[in-house]
């Protein structure tokens, strides 16, 4: 063989070489963005290339929900509304209000435990700022009133909305929508532990791992896969890491008992809520399974038809619990 021909085989070889390698990492390996938001992280994988104009759009989402339900920046539209003028009816925008009309829903069925009017308290307990504002003063009666006609609320006191229950929830399911409108059904979309999984992963279910709360390393306790590539909603609440020590020692909670205004007490670690319709509804759900807590949130959820998965501590041990609707699902 001359040295002419060797040369081409030589190259065909390596060129058909790095095809394969070309081909094996396109399968195997995940297209990927991520950043900062909300106070914590967000990331989206897709196994569909995720354009620049994609990524932009994205970014968009993420940060028209932030400038909408941010208890953070005294311009948002919430803030804004916390401190308008009470009685009035005011106009909103379509994302506050589908946000607002969720969480109405949502407390309609947890009653006193899911409370979206208890911002000032979560402010006067250093989970959120004041802006200089007296946040001593929390009204008694705390009710709004949606006008679907004209889309405005109205609050009836001076109490102060606090969305962090359910806004990261919103902010995944526009980024889900989003995706699946433009042809990108393989994807797994996590803002602060709140998940929607859809699709297959190269023909793999999607698999999301649940925090083990007494482990201070990221190591699940708890598997849970999309195994038919269906869309699934993972929301999970828990208060094993976020919490302040007060000056007198005590532990405060970011999740509020609405029925006593304080951080909660519960032997609960974690609630994980599935749902796969609305990453809305679960990121809300699993606030208000969190602040009802123990077997008073089974019974619910098999009375609701919701899977619920609590990670309790009992006698230095724990236990996981689930309810009814639960093991309809094959996740394991």
């Amino acid at each position: 063989m001359n040295r002419y021909i060797f040369s081409k085989l030589l190259a065909l070889s390596v060129g058909l070489f790095c095809i394969y390698l070309a081909y094996n990492f396109n399968s195997t390996n995940l297209y990927s963005i991520s950043g900062n938001a909300y106070g914590t992280t967000w990331s989206v994988s897709s196994t569909e290339f995720i354009a620049d104009h994609h990524e932009k759009k994205i970014l968009a989402i993420i940060d028209d929900v932030d400038n909408t339900a941010s208890n953070y920046k005294s311009d948002s539209e919430i803030a804004i509304i916390n401190n308008s003028p009470i009685k009035t009816e005011l106009v909103i925008s379509n994302d506050l209000y589908s946000i607002l009309d969720e969480a109405k829903l949502t407390s309609n069925i947890f009653k006193s435990f899911y409370d979206i009017t208890l911002g000032k308290v979560s402010s006067s307990l250093g989970f959120s700022p004041t802006f200089n504002i007296d946040v001593s003063n929390n009204p008694n009666v705390r009710t709004y009133i949606l006008n679907k006609s004209n889309q405005t609320v109205l609050k009836s006191s001076n109490f102060w909305f606090d969305l962090s229950s359910i806004a990261k929830g919103y902010a995944v399911q526009k980024i889900h929508e989003y995706l699946i409108s433009n042809n990108l059904p393989n994807h797994l979309i996590d803002i602060g532990g709140e998940v929607i999984i859809n699709g297959f992963n190269y023909k793999e279910p999607w698999m999301v791992g649940i925090q083990d709360p007494s482990s201070y390393s990221n190591k699940s306790i708890y598997v849970i896969s999309n195994i038919n590539g269906e869309m699934l909603s993972i929301a999970t609440s828990g208060e094993y890491r976020n919490f302040k020590i007060s000056p007198d020692g005590t532990k405060q909670t970011h999740t509020i008992n609405p029925n006593n205004q304080k951080s909660i007490i519960s032997n609960v670690l974690s609630v994980t809520v599935l749902d796969s319709k609305s990453a809305t509804q679960a990121d809300a759900y699993a606030t208000g399974f969190n602040a009802m807590g123990g077997e008073e949130s089974i019974n619910l959820a098999n009375k609701q038809g919701i899977p619920l998965m609590l990670i309790n501590s009992k006698n230095d041990e724990i236990e996981l619990l689930f309810s009814d609707k639960w093991y309809d699902f094959v996740y394991e």
